[in-house]
């Protein structure tokens, strides 16, 4: 009896010490963070996706650095106003009375801190008297700005503005050659229709095919430039199409099809815009497929859809060669006040912040 009361008191004398001891220790075990600490919430944090790991997207921007290539893109700019006139309010009449540093101000140190931007330009930047092109539809639009309205891409840190969308010929061929010659001479490289353009970036081959996606039928088209890219050697092979149904928020079946087709076929980045609206994005193998980034700096009329955002892919490199990406959501509206500033912005409010990052993130489909 007395040695069963010894090994009880005993037991009870261990399972003491062993909770004095947990309680000395509890400042260095526990997960929340000590006092002069701070733990970023989830969604906050930063996750290197590596090419052999599962895809996932971060939803902070990041600072770029010398171990780093980032690639930013935009959705529809449109530095013009239609029938090219300078009416009260209009996109025209706001560069008439506005620096070119006005409408994107809020993205400069962004844009100028990254590698590479790439945006559409929506519409005609022509000085001459050109014809409206004749159109069969009952509603139509001829937006055409200055060609000085160039010079908005090119101090905002633009590289790259698309004329492959279906406003570039407003104004005829002559319209879109006047566009494309206006951003050259700004120093800004057009994104043409058909052909391939490359360009070297802190060392790496980029290859960005500017392309119409209205039907499952252009995907042809696609798969024989990402084919001509793969043969050109090219580190980043990178669609920028615009199609899609207007105002739709969900990407139709044959587009997300094509998408998924023009991924396999080895693009490693695809963009999307015309829908004027956000569509929810996805990665597809490592492949991420902004499936429409919506507008960004509109000139098309004064109360545009607000939401918007800025995707960045910022790949890390290691001895010249990319062995990582991270995926970054910016989410931004379109103007600010009542009607259209034609001043795009970041969102800071967490719950619109919210939002739109769920939305971008929502089943496709």
């Amino acid at each position: 009896m007395r040695k069963k009361v010894l090994i009880v008191l005993l037991a009870l004398f261990v399972a003491a010490d062993l909770i004095a001891l947990a309680f000395l220790l509890r400042p260095l075990l526990r997960a929340e963070p000590t006092q002069g600490e701070t733990a970023a919430p989830v969604s906050e944090q930063t996750v290197t996706i590596r090419y052999d790991e599962p895809t996932e997207t971060t939803e902070t921007t990041l600072s770029v650095q010398s171990d780093t290539l980032t690639i930013s893109f935009v959705g529809d700019c449109m530095f013009a106003s239609n029938h090219g006139r300078s009416a009260a309010g209009s996109f025209n009449r706001m560069a008439q009375m506005q620096k070119p540093e006005y409408f994107l101000k809020n993205f400069i140190p962004m844009f100028r801190a990254d590698d590479f931007t790439i945006a559409n330009c929506e519409g005609v930047l022509s000085d001459n008297d050109l014809p409206e092109k004749e159109v069969t539809t009952e509603i139509a639009f001829w937006f055409r700005g200055p060609a000085k309205n160039a010079d908005i891409f090119r101090v905002s840190g633009v590289e790259l503005a698309s004329v492959v969308n279906n406003h570039s010929h407003d104004f005829g061929q002559q319209g879109s050659d006047d566009t494309e010659a206006a951003l050259s001479a700004a120093g800004v490289l057009p994104g043409r229709r058909n052909v391939v353009t490359y360009t070297t970036v802190k060392g790496l081959k980029l290859g960005v095919y500017c392309c119409s996606l209205y039907s499952y039928d252009y995907v042809y088209d696609i798969l024989d430039k990402v084919r001509e890219m793969k043969r050109e050697n090219c580190d980043l092979k990178i669609v920028y199409f615009h199609g899609g149904i207007e105002n739709e928020t969900v990407p139709e079946d044959w587009k997300i099809r094509a998408c998924h087709e023009i991924a396999n076929a080895g693009a490693d980045i695809i963009a999307g815009s015309h829908p004027h609206v956000l569509q929810p994005m996805e990665v597809w193998g490592n492949t991420p497929i902004l499936y429409s980034l919506g507008n960004f700096c509109f000139g098309g009329n004064t109360h545009p859809p607000k939401n918007t955002a800025v995707y960045q892919a910022v790949y890390t490199l290691e001895d010249g060669a990319i062995i990582g990406r991270e995926d970054v959501l910016i989410p931004c509206r379109v103007y600010a006040g009542a009607s259209n500033n034609y001043q795009p912005y970041i969102v800071t409010d967490d719950s619109v912040r919210r939002e739109i990052l769920d939305f971008l993130h929502s089943p496709i489909g």
